[in-house]
């Protein structure tokens, strides 16, 4: 029989993860909308949902947050989470090219890139993320949740709640 504290510690488990993958996927938009931005000298929103967040960027920070835990080795994420985000950006942007048609990014203007698909830049700024989500935005959002466990799954729900009422109001208002 599953008791109440054993929900409350497979919701606070969950809440963590959503949390980090919400927190990951706006510092992702973030990051591509800056430096797009910057690169073209006007605003540039990257997102491909109608806020201002990059699904890809969460998915891959819940992975490698979930495989690699806080004590491992700031140099093994780093290595890790580089080749990590290598192949999968590699595999996602063959698969969002089967999808769609056409690919969502590219690095055909960046040196040493392969295909234009990925780039050992773009790599190694992705290492430097996954030490960043690893080191520091798991281990905020766990105590975060140790700290106000009821508090912090109630808003880590709403949050997730809030943004998908804005992309399903977003979508159907087209």
């Amino acid at each position: 029989m599953i008791t109440v504290e054993k929900k409350e510690k497979k919701a606070n488990i969950f809440s963590v993860y959503l949390l980090g993958f919400i927190i990951a996927c706006f510092l992702g938009w973030v990051y591509e909308t800056v430096l797009t931005s910057a690169v073209e000298g006007r605003f540039v929103d990257r997102g491909v949902l109608p806020v201002p967040l990059l699904p890809i960027y969460g998915v891959f920070a819940v992975a490698i947050g979930f495989i690699l835990k806080k004590d491992t080795h700031w140099f093994k994420v780093f290595v890790i989470g580089t080749v990590g985000t290598t192949v999968f950006e590699y595999i996602c942007s063959v698969v969002t090219e089967k999808i769609f048609g056409y690919m969502l990014w590219d690095y055909f203007q960046w040196k040493l890139n392969f295909q234009g698909r990925i780039s050992l830049f773009s790599s190694i700024i992705f290492g430097a993320f996954c030490v960043l989500y690893v080191k520091g935005v798991a281990p905020l959002s766990e105590l975060v949740h140790e700290k106000f466990p009821k508090a912090a799954v109630i808003f880590t729900f709403a949050l997730a709640l809030i943004n998908l009422g804005v992309c399903i109001w977003r979508w159907t208002a087209v």
